[in-house]
């Protein structure tokens, strides 16, 4: 039963914080900034405790040797991630056993060393962008800037110059169709993001 679900990490003797009804943690890791949130939880219930997603159990580790050990020794027992709907099911850390293994095969050529090189120079640009840009900002007499937004923008340069061979200057045109399509996908509103989690896929 779900009420049992809930009694899945303490009757395995795993502290963690304790879940609501239907939704378990999910609430407060969509409602707060989860890496302050998962910092508190690490502070008050060491490097290994357990949440719910819904009824789900899900164990956290912030242990540096356990987790090498679970994303290399033992990865064939641990090589799959939750699913989610949507382009979860499209995205490399998202995608599971053999489709992963399909997926990477095609995706690896792609970040060789050689390729890497010949990205320097396009990712050197979009920093420039990125320092021109806090330049300009400090020079306008900003004391703060909202680098969440900057950070993404960034990427978002890095992206758009390597992948797709695009130029598009997300801080001077944040308004762009490549950045506001993409930021769409990315932030979904937080109740279809509930949903989406805690509903069964057909």
């Amino acid at each position: 039963s779900r009420r049992n679900a809930f009694s899945y990490w303490k009757d395995r003797h795993i502290c963690g914080p304790k879940p609501i009804p239907i939704f378990g943690n999910l609430l407060s890791l969509s409602l707060y900034t989860r890496p302050l949130l998962e910092l508190e939880w690490y502070k008050k219930y060491g490097k290994i405790y357990g949440l719910y997603s819904s009824a789900k159990p899900m164990l956290t580790v912030a242990d540096p040797a356990l987790i090498k050990q679970i994303l290399v020794t033992d990865f064939n027992a641990f090589r799959n991630r939750p699913i989610s709907p949507g382009l979860d099911g499209l995205i490399l850390t998202r995608i599971r056993d053999n489709n992963w293994k399909r997926v990477r095969a095609i995706v690896s050529p792609t970040f060789t060393s050689g390729k890497m090189r010949k990205m320097y120079a396009l990712i050197s640009h979009c920093c420039e962008d990125f320092l021109n840009t806090l330049g300009n900002n400090v020079s306008n007499g900003m004391n703060e800037v909202e680098l969440k937004r900057l950070m993404g923008a960034y990427t978002m340069d890095v992206i758009a110059s390597c992948a797709f061979a695009t130029k598009i200057n997300s801080y001077a045109d944040p308004n762009n169709p490549f950045t506001t399509n993409a930021t769409n996908i990315s932030n979904a509103p937080i109740w279809k993001r509930m949903l989406q989690m805690t509903l069964p896929t057909f």
